[in-house]
């Protein structure tokens, strides 16, 4: 049966929001609020993450002391070796090759000297992701301009949505690692292999499940034009108004994320190519959307600082 494409991608959503409230919902459930049956709910959900309209749900650890990430962003005289020297460093778990305000994103389980000049180093947050709301970008723009205008730095109240855990540890065993790193990319993942690989019982996963959420961050990623449609681009602000950008910023319509180092608060968005340096090559800087928008938080002092880069490619180890 020949499905239209705009009810598949109504399915897709519907999906997506069902998955951000219980990550490992059944497709018979599911396909309650889908209005289809269970064999077609449960391929709307294959299509959607092999085409990459969803992402996940992914789990991060948050930032617990017996969890340390260290974060640095520096500035290389050859940022291509030292991307391919930190391939082979264990402590290394994650690191970019990037453009902007830093050339290169590097993350380390341990604090280290590093080569090259350092323009934010610290320890990172708590990971906080966006719910992305089912509007198109154009309107995402004229809500953010209209809350920009209307902001009134006297009725600001802070919400606390990045939050950090550097003082505190968590319980976290051998089997705790091992189910994490089993899951981290996909929460979905049949308990079976691990199960039996491991000699894990049913008990012990259920209750890992159970404590999740105290020690890490659930995800599930939404693009509506799917993952490959969009451009990474990392976002720098200083700012005494963080919760009020986050909120701004979390109108955009593919999934965003948001964590801090030091003060410097940090978004990490996917991004159409024309909302940052437009299809016509003939553009003003002006005119385009999210760097205007940027501009205008500065004008009216929302924000002190921005910057931005485009993530080139990045290195993720299976840790």
């Amino acid at each position: 049966m020949n499905i239209p494409k705009k009810l598949r991608k109504k399915h897709y959503r519907i999906w997506y929001e069902l998955l951000c409230e219980s990550q490992r919902i059944f497709a018979k459930e599911a396909s309650l609020t889908l209005g289809v049956d269970q064999r077609t709910a449960s391929a709307r959900l294959k299509e959607s993450r092999e085409e990459q309209y969803i992402v996940g749900p992914e789990i991060r650890k948050m930032s617990y002391s017996n969890f340390p990430e260290h974060v640095y962003f520096l500035d290389c005289d050859d940022p291509d070796l030292l991307y391919q020297k930190y391939r082979e460093d264990e402590n290394i778990i994650f690191h970019a090759l990037m453009y902007g305000f830093a050339n290169l994103w590097v993350i380390s389980k341990e604090k280290i000297d590093i080569e090259g000049d350092i323009i934010v180093e610290g320890l990172r947050s708590d990971y906080y992701v966006a719910f992305a709301p089912n509007h198109s970008w154009d309107d995402a723009i004229q809500i953010i301009r209209k809350k920009i205008q209307d902001f009134d730095p006297k009725e600001y109240e802070p919400k606390g949505y990045i939050k950090t855990h550097f003082g505190d540890t968590v319980e976290w065993s051998e089997t705790d690692k091992i189910l994490y790193r089993y899951f981290k990319d996909d929460l979905r993942k049949p308990f079976a292999p691990v199960m039996d690989e491991y000699e894990i019982c049913t008990y012990t996963l259920y209750k890992w499940l159970e404590r999740l959420p105290e020690c890490c961050t659930i995800a599930t990623f939404y693009y509506p034009e799917t993952l490959r449609e969009y451009e990474p681009y990392l976002f720098l602000f200083e700012t005494d108004y963080e919760d009020f950008i986050i909120d701004l910023f979390s109108e955009l319509p593919s999934s965003s994320w948001f964590f801090k180092v030091s003060d410097k608060l940090f978004l990490y968005a996917r991004v159409p190519k024309k909302y940052i340096r437009g299809d016509d090559p003939q553009t003003e800087p002006s005119e385009l959307n999210i760097p205007l928008l940027a501009n205008k938080l500065l004008e009216k002092g929302i924000i002190r600082r921005r910057a931005r880069g485009p993530i080139e490619t990045y290195w993720v180890k299976d840790l």
